[in-house]
């Protein structure tokens, strides 16, 4: 009986593909195993097996598979199988999608650009030769004579590094790398070898950092850390996943590690999720004193090849115990995943924005533990609003971690009103005279100082001020940001930068100015105020340089200064931080958006928690035109309990999360006619399913355009009793109707489901 095998590929459509499974190939046709295949007339592609069967499908022709890519075992595990078809239902997106963002490409041959597949990383290695096995120990100088001075003296080298006369039966691998250090050449070497005396073999070594230091037991606990960590045993008892609510400082890190260290000793693995790659290093390094070799580090800025050499290790005999990663690495596969941590679980950097799956990692963490057996810790000093409703209602477990470690006090915290300052002209430029004398007090006492604000570059907008003009890309609908170091304006939407014109394209003024400042404009007024401090800027652009070394040179005391975006704000650990200065938190409060007050909240809340972590107590600077918001009130006093409430009041009035689940979906097109059209249509066609009230839109994003095409959003609500299936089946049904409506000709498109 014939058997065929359907497989994911990786391409946008929304179907599995069926093959035949040729008869020699029988055996290795497995559910998770990577087949070759032909896919249309001249091109091959790898895809995953996802089911085995003997129905033939008679609407067309079947091809065969062309091979099968895994020999021993298949690369993609039940597990992940299961995960990719969640995702991709969840998600609303095409099963090829997930597998592209699931499989490294260095395991998915094809015949294009990416035809090159993975290649093991190989060194060559010397062993003892047939010649010196006879004399045991081996005296170079007796074998090789008064003659071949370098081949004793390469030989004897050999000797000491690999032991061979004290371990004759088990002489310890020696690179031909190491043997050549000191200027020997090849051709003595190569004498050697002829005579007999060493032997080279290549051997697989990989590209995987190796830990060669003593690991150490876990930290010991305080009190109140002991008390939570057998809370948190307590609540998995009843419950899949547990929420630690823990203050900023108050060593939820410490409890984690006695979690994965219980976790190994049982057998099982570990995976340990960060909203932010650059957490990583400072992470790396504490986990590793305790685990070893035990445990990796995988996030998308790895190398495709250190992708691929993870994935082995972990579906082969001898699997990492713990891994620590950003978002991508919930794809990784788990053998036996007994626990998902997922730290700063707020975050929105856990969302996939772009490309297609737009997945949530924290939801996709809980739902991966869900489907190997394991449990989830959430944690966090501000949890998102959906999570603490979760805790809350029951359906989490709940433990609070009110102290920081060592009994140290939160930061004393002070809002000080910029608009009221400047009437009365105390201030000039962006600082407070507040904050100006907190740093140099924090200065004078050798301590350290971070800076907050969210925009990069040096100023927010070039202008004119005769007639008001503003530098705006040409293919996007957003003003432009001037970056003093490359003298150009940028467009942090597509890239493309520009030159700051010497006069008004509008008016021909000269007098044309930046608004507003960014961290470059900070660094530089830092660096002129505070002479001999040594400052440095953590952002996207400084950051491509190393945001390692800018993290380890504040952690080291190098920096006195650091200026940053919300990256410094992800849990990051300085010891002798004494003040901290949030430069301007309107721009964090006036967001469009029904989350702006939560995102508020939780920025201000984390950087301001970077403050007196170790010995005194910290102080926090909050500069704002607006010190009557509420929410500046709520982080003054760390009231998040307070903020919760006030949310929900909210949210249950305008029916938004977690009261209801949301799917954005996404209109693009390079003609606007075409795109007012299609969306106006697609929204009444959405409102004849779900309703008038469940449907939000169309309407124009804040970037209305983005590289050259026009951007139309419609939001719909659905009740939390309707599944992920229905709601997609209601939405396909929508768009399948616009599309008879011969309407969504040039429109591309894509669906988010829970936006963030």
């Amino acid at each position: 009986m014939p058997l065929y095998a359907d497989i994911i590929l990786p391409v946008p459509l929304n179907q599995l593909f069926t093959y035949l499974v040729p008869g020699p190939l029988r055996h290795l046709a497995v559910p998770g195993a990577r087949a070759y295949v032909q896919f249309g007339k001249g091109r091959r592609l790898t895809g995953i097996i996802l089911r085995i069967h003997n129905d033939n499908p008679s609407v067309h022709a079947v091809k065969e598979i062309l091979s099968i890519l895994d020999n021993d075992r298949p690369s993609v595990l039940p597990s992940q199988l299961r995960l990719m078809t969640w995702m991709s239902d969840y998600c609303m997106c095409s099963p090829g999608d997930v597998m592209k963002t699931v499989i490294p490409s260095g395991m998915r041959p094809d015949s294009g650009a990416n035809d090159k597949p993975f290649k093991p990383k190989t060194e060559i290695f010397a062993k003892p030769g047939p010649a010196i096995k006879v004399q045991t120990p081996v005296d170079p100088a007796k074998l090789l004579g008064k003659t071949a001075v370098k081949q004793k003296e390469v030989l004897q080298k050999y000797l000491d590094m690999s032991g061979y006369n004290t371990n004759p039966d088990a002489p310890v691998p020696v690179s031909r790398k190491a043997l050549t250090d000191g200027g020997i050449t090849s051709a003595t070497l190569n004498a050697l070898q002829q005579n007999g005396f060493i032997e080279f073999y290549e051997l697989e070594t990989g590209r995987l950092p190796h830990f060669g230091g003593k690991t150490q037991e876990p930290p010991v606990l305080s009190q109140a850390q002991q008390k939570a960590l057998a809370e948190i045993k307590a609540s998995f008892k009843t419950r899949n996943v547990c929420l630690l609510h823990g203050v900023t400082s108050s060593g939820k890190t410490e409890i984690y590690t006695h979690l994965i260290k219980e976790c190994i000793s049982r057998g099982r693995q570990v995976l340990y999720l960060l909203p932010e790659i650059a957490l990583t290093t400072q992470i790396m390094h504490r986990l590793q004193k305790v685990f070893g070799n035990e445990m990796t580090v995988y996030h998308s800025r790895c190398s495709d090849n250190i992708k691929v050499e993870v994935w082995n290790r972990l579906t082969g005999t001898d699997p990492y115990k713990l891994v620590l990663g950003a978002r991508s690495a919930v794809l990784l596969p788990f053998q036996n995943l007994g626990l998902v941590i997922v730290d700063e679980e707020h975050e929105p950097s856990f969302k996939q924005e772009d490309p297609s799956p737009r997945y949530q990692g924290r939801n996709t963490a809980i739902m991966l533990a869900s489907l190997c057996g394991a449990k989830t810790l959430l944690g966090s000093a501000t949890p998102a609003i959906e999570s603490y409703s979760n805790a809350v209602s029951g359906k989490y477990g709940l433990v609070s971690l009110t102290e920081r470690f060592r009994g140290m006090e939160l930061p004393q915290i002070e809002i000080v009103d910029t608009a009221e300052l400047r009437r009365k002209k105390y201030m000039k430029g962006i600082f407070s005279p507040q904050l100006t004398d907190a740093i140099d007090m924090t200065l004078d006492k050798g301590m350290q100082a971070l800076l907050f604000h969210n925009r990069r570059g040096y100023t927010g907008t070039v202008e004119c001020p005769d007639c008001g003009w503003v530098q705006k890309c040409d293919c996007c609908d957003v003003s432009l940001t001037f970056h003093k170091s490359s003298d150009t304006a940028s467009c942090h939407y597509c890239g493309r930068k520009y030159r700051v014109p010497l006069s008004c394209p509008s008016c021909g003024g000269k007098s044309l100015r930046g608004k507003g400042f960014g961290t470059e404009r900070i660094e530089e007024d830092v660096a002129r105020m505070f002479p001999g401090a040594r400052v440095a800027r953590l952002d996207l652009d400084s950051s491509k340089e190393g945001y390692s070394s800018i993290i380890n040179d504040f952690q080291e005391g190098r920096t006195d200064i650091l200026i940053g975006t919300q990256m410094i704000s992800k849990g990051l650990d300085f010891d002798n931080v004494n003040v901290v200065g949030i430069l301007q938190a309107d721009s964090i409060m006036s967001y469009p958006d029904f989350r702006a007050t939560e995102r508020a909240f939780q920025l201000m809340a984390q950087v301001a928690g970077r403050a007196g972590r170790k010995g005194v107590q910290g102080k926090v600077i909050i500069q704002t035109r607006r010190p009557d918001a509420p929410v500046l009130e709520m982080v003054r006093h760390n009231d998040y309990i307070g903020f919760y409430k006030q949310q929900m009041e909210e949210r249950y009035s305008f029916s938004y999360p977690p009261y209801v689940r949301l799917i954005c979906i996404s209109l693009k097109s390079t003609d606007l006619g075409c795109i007012e059209t299609a969306a106006t249509a697609l929204a009444s066609n959405l409102k004849e399913l779900f309703g008038q009230q469940a449907i939000l839109g169309p309407d124009a994003p804040p970037v209305p355009r983005v590289m050259y095409r026009h951007i139309r959003r419609i939001i719909v609500k659905a009740g939390l009793d309707v599944s992920p299936a229905n709601i997609r089946l209601q939405i396909n049904k929508a768009v399948t109707k616009t599309e008879s409506q011969k309407l969504l000709g040039k429109v591309t498109l894509s669906f988010d489901a829970d936006p963030q």
